[in-house]
């Protein structure tokens, strides 16, 4: 049981540094919805870039970076030629993870917001 605390406090810090991201990307999708023209709304294609596939792009970086140095079964990073941006791009990923979460929030509340502007 006192393993299991420290492991969860980490996943708890980690989950609550991306809040911040999730509001930002979040009140962005949904102003971005608001704002579109399209009988479809949805924020545009810079916004979806930024916040969606920008942040995937780092998480499967960081993916096969972890499974590359997985698979050669080395301690040592540098001998098998996996980045040495590894820790950053760890402390990455809550800012991507908060970014798809609050582009996915902020989109279906702006597009529920349209619907009920047009209804009323």
């Amino acid at each position: 049981m006192s393993a299991l605390v420290p492991v969860l406090t980490v996943y708890f810090l980690y989950t609550m540094s991306s809040v911040p991201f999730i509001v930002w990307a979040g009140r962005s999708a949904y102003t971005g919805t608001i704002a579109s023209k399209a009988p479809r709304p949805w924020p545009g294609k810079t916004s979806t870039i930024m916040r969606v596939l920008l942040p995937l792009l780092l998480i499967f970086l960081y993916a096969w970076n972890v499974s590359e140095s997985a698979k050669s079964g080395a301690l040592n990073a540098e001998a098998v030629g996996t980045s040495a941006w590894m820790p950053y791009q760890f402390l990455l990923l809550p800012p991507a993870f908060g970014s798809i979460a609050g582009y996915g929030i902020g989109f279906i509340m702006g597009k529920r917001a349209r619907v009920h502007e047009r209804e009323g």
